[in-house]
């Protein structure tokens, strides 16, 4: 948190600027394969009833991702939607998405594929990532120290 004080007359102005960052939580995978476990924790924060949007940047991968929701567990229905923009507001709890979007007034964000635009992210009160293991997950910690340092600035690419 950073402040200021001026003095303007008989007024007196003061500046307070807080910086917020989501509570992240990182998951370490037990294997490269992600769609499984991000089905369970997918499954648990809808149980706590809790608002989530899942980020999966690829277009390819959120329609599989999305078609594996339906069929992971004989006997399951984990609710959710791929959202467009042509969609709008929605109420479904859980929303996949591929642009930095909140149609459902989440506030649970987990990713799914590449890491998502820092900002964006940042306007989540929680932030969940699974992390492959080996290099690959090494990096994408490194990611998010970054990222919980100043969500402008994580070293990546922004569009």
């Amino acid at each position: 948190m950073a402040s200021g004080c001026t003095n303007q007359g008989n007024v007196v102005a003061v500046l307070v600027e807080f910086l917020f960052v989501a509570h992240l939580e990182l998951h370490t995978l037990r294997s490269e394969k992600r769609a499984g476990e991000l089905a369970v924790l997918l499954e648990r924060l809808h149980r706590a009833r809790a608002r989530v949007v899942v980020w999966v940047a690829d277009e390819g991968r959120r329609q599989i991702f999305d078609d594996y929701l339906w069929t992971y567990q004989k006997l399951a229905f984990l609710p959710h939607v791929l959202w467009s923009p042509q969609l709008g507001e929605v109420e479904d709890a859980i929303v996949l998405v591929g642009e930095p979007a909140n149609p459902n007034r989440a506030t649970v964000l987990v990713v799914g594929d590449d890491p998502p635009p820092g900002p964006w992210a940042a306007t989540f009160d929680e932030v969940h990532d699974l992390l492959a293991p080996g290099p690959a997950g090494e990096e994408r910690r490194m990611f998010w120290e970054r990222w919980q340092k100043d969500p402008a600035d994580t070293g990546e690419e922004q569009e």
